[in-house]
């Protein structure tokens, strides 16, 4: 199962439109990147997915000044038959922190989590 993801860094921006997809593939990586991204504001970043063939020092990394605590990550989980979601697509969980650190793992039907950004089509 490949696990696609896109962070939002703080309830604040959770009606912004999502950071790029980033993928992984499985779902310990995101659960780390949250909680790394959420409690240090830097982190490493999955928009190549996990390659480990690169040194662990090597790899890349980014700063998350917004972030906080109430960061979240939108979550869709996908086999390798099916295609890559796209950004206007509503992801399959939601995935908070809990006061104390822990990754809670909320499907996103009946969540009250950040809305997608929807694309315009021309008429």
């Amino acid at each position: 199962m490949t696990v696609y993801f896109a962070f939002i860094p703080s309830r604040a921006q959770r009606t912004a439109l999502p950071a790029p997809m980033e993928f992984a593939p499985n779902q310990a990586v995101p659960e780390w990147a949250l909680k790394e991204r959420a409690q240090a504001q830097h982190g490493r970043t999955y928009y190549d997915g996990v390659n480990r063939a690169v040194a662990l020092a090597d790899r890349p990394t980014a700063d998350f000044p917004d972030a906080d605590t109430s960061a979240c990550l939108l979550v869709w989980k996908r086999t390798t038959a099916q295609a890559v979601p796209r950004q206007d697509e509503l992801p399959d969980e939601l995935w908070t922190l809990t006061p104390r650190g822990r990754v809670l793992k909320n499907p996103w039907a009946g969540s009250h989590g950040p809305t997608p950004p929807t694309t315009e089509k021309e008429m």
